[in-house]
């Protein structure tokens, strides 16, 4: 079974919008597809994110999404301190989560991650791109 890393931009378009991260998303949690890997890194950022005014988003919903991939997902100990990414250094934590929690996929929208295509033996890919391969 395959592990991947969802990107922060990927979790956050799922939990918003119906398409395809949600239903990439729903292949971890409901049809148990391929192993969700994330971090508290990961998980701290979307909140954040969840958190500004334009979600409208109310604590109990985020914390509801919190608590759902935690209980759906691997949750990994980052300790990898690799800089693969020149262009946006907080991009760091989704390659380090994939390379500690030895991930087969990273699944992103950002064009400087998809731009590497390859970490190691991690292969970087679109939602669509991911979709196709399950």
């Amino acid at each position: 079974m395959y592990r991947v890393v969802l990107d922060t931009n990927v979790l956050i378009s799922a939990v918003i919008r119906n398409g395809n991260p949600r239903n990439l998303l729903k292949n971890a949690i409901n049809d148990k597809k391929y192993v969700l890997v994330t971090s508290d890194k990961i998980l701290n950022e979307m909140s954040g994110v969840l958190h500004r005014p334009k979600f409208k988003m109310t604590e109990d919903e985020i914390d509801e999404i919190v608590f759902t991939l935690i209980s759906s997902s691997e949750i990994q100990v980052v300790t990898s301190k690799f800089k693969a990414v020149k262009d946006d250094p907080d991009d760091d934590i989704i390659i380090n989560t994939a390379y500690d929690g030895e991930a087969d996929y990273v699944v992103s929208g950002d064009d400087d991650l998809l731009r590497m295509k390859k970490f190691k033996n991690i292969q970087i890919v679109t939602v669509t791109e991911m979709l196709k391969i399950l």
